[in-house]
């Protein structure tokens, strides 16, 4: 059971990391390709630090750092006399907590180069079309771009949700009972090292099988062309 949580939990984290990481690589995507030298500058400046970091060392800074950088979080608003939150930063900011805002802001960066590239694939040609029929930007970008940037994308995301999922063994480092942590709890009671690590590697194969089936069904539904 404590290794089903801990496959569970992983998949958990790697999941919702990989839908805050496409939000944010949607939004660092249409920044830098807005032609606006501050939008890209910006983008460029965030896709080069988190990007050329160790995601490893992101998780830990937010877990270790962040407390020690600001011991408490307040959140107010103006009509309120009370504070909205008010807590110690180590009571908010959890392992998950931690462990998410690394994994997702890493990948945030990856993504976005991703949906840069799709979106800079799609033929120029097509644009030109569409802004001669009277469609706006925004209706070329909703209407003509994304879903064919979208197609083009799958299966590059498919291959970093894999790695998410697999990274997710990074936040045994800061506490997380994900798979390894758990199967490093229990062979450091047991001494069943080959044994725990072999289940392990195990369910990391099935949770990549599972992110590949939905990649192969995906790329089925929505082809390229």
């Amino acid at each position: 059971p404590m290794i089903v949580m801990g496959a569970v939990n992983a998949l958990i984290l790697g999941t919702l990391a990989l839908f805050i990481a496409s939000v944010i690589g949607f939004v660092v995507a249409l920044m830098r390709v807005s032609g606006n030298p501050i939008l890209v500058a910006i983008s460029a400046t965030y896709v080069y630090l988190f990007r050329g970091t160790p995601m490893l060392i992101q998780l830990i800074f937010w877990f270790n750092a962040v407390p020690i950088m600001f011991p408490s979080i307040t959140i107010s608003l103006p009509f309120m006399t009370e504070p909205l939150v008010s807590a110690p930063t180590t009571t908010i900011v959890t392992p998950f907590l931690a462990a998410l805002a690394g994994l997702s802001l890493a990948e945030g960066a990856y993504m976005s180069e991703i949906i840069r590239a799709g979106i800079l694939a799609v033929d120029k040609g097509q644009r030109a079309a569409a802004t001669a029929l009277g469609m706006t930007q925004r209706q070329v970008l909703v209407q003509v771009v994304i879903p064919q940037a979208g197609r083009i994308i799958i299966p590059a995301a498919g291959n970093q949700y894999i790695m998410l999922l697999k990274s997710s063994s990074l936040a045994s480092a800061i506490g997380y009972l994900e798979l390894l942590r758990v199967a490093t709890d229990i062979y450091s009671s047991n001494f069943h090292v080959v044994e725990l690590l072999v289940v392990a590697a195990f369910w990391y194969l099935v949770m990549t099988a599972f992110a590949t089936a939905i990649q192969a069904i995906l790329e089925k539904v929505f082809p390229q062309r």
